[in-house]
């Protein structure tokens, strides 16, 4: 007959407490599955079940359940998680922020739009390449690849790890990449508008009886739009190249295998 003793008890929970601790985190930061379109009762179900799922594989430390060090590890967990999910965020905040320069660059930045996802009023624009990549995330399978890559952090940063500060500057030098890729995306409209303003410009000195800001505006506008629907053929071509990039990183700087 199975006993099980009131500190066998005690230890087995915790020792799902810790993995359902990162998961939980992890399910809070992730796009899509962390916004506001899903509820946090479903949240932490899911990560209830995916916990239960892989707690038996995971290698836990020896620790005592009562303890000041539990309290350290609870919450070495949950960065643990929140960092993670964010790696995932920077793919997706490349086009939220290409959306925006590009709105910006065309005259379009008046133009805002209520993102129900994080309750907050961004750029037509951006919230609309938002919404395509979050398509595109799923079409090409992501989220598969971002449990893969949960259950990986399980073996590359095990439970008790310890905080390693080179992994955090890591995140830092991420957002380089973010900045970069957002602008190369919106690079060449921002020089074809460069271009018609000052072309509009040079028309308004030889001309000063022309209403150029009346006439510009609306051209500008127009050939942007022209812009984006070009763009809507290679855009799930852009989006594999920067998931690729993404998976690539982590192979690279982090060491965490996983199929993109």
């Amino acid at each position: 007959m199975l006993e099980l003793y009131p500190d066998q008890l005690i230890e087995l929970a915790f020792s799902f407490l810790l993995p359902f601790f990162r998961i939980g985190a992890f399910m809070m930061a992730l796009p899509l599955i962390g916004s506001n379109l899903v509820s946090v009762p479903l949240r932490l179900a899911f990560a209830f079940v995916f916990s239960v799922i892989i707690t038996p594989v995971i290698k836990m430390p020896e620790f005592d359940a009562i303890s000041l060090a539990m309290a350290a590890l609870i919450f070495e967990q949950l960065i643990i998680g929140v960092v993670l999910g964010f790696v995932v965020t920077v793919l997706f905040q490349i086009f939220s922020l290409a959306g925006q320069l590009a709105a910006m660059a065309a005259g379009l930045g008046f133009a805002m739009s209520n993102d129900p996802a994080n309750g907050i009023s961004v750029a037509t624009l951006g919230q609309y390449y938002l919404s395509m990549a979050g398509l595109a995330f799923i079409g090409v399978n992501g989220h598969h690849v971002m449990f893969e890559f949960l259950i990986e952090s399980f073996t590359y940063w095990p439970v008790g790890g310890g905080f390693d500060s080179d992994k955090y500057y890591d995140l830092v030098r991420l957002g380089g990449w973010l900045f970069e890729k957002a602008l190369l995306m919106v690079f060449p409209l921002t020089i074809a508008a460069l271009i018609m303003n000052l072309s509009f410009g040079v028309v308004a000195k030889a001309s000063p009886q022309l209403n150029i800001f009346a006439l510009g505006f609306p051209v500008i506008m127009l050939f942007a739009m022209f812009f984006y629907w070009v763009m809507l053929e290679d855009f799930l071509d852009i989006f594999r190249l920067f998931f690729n990039e993404m998976i690539g990183w982590l192979k690279n700087t982090w060491g965490i295998r996983v199929d993109g």
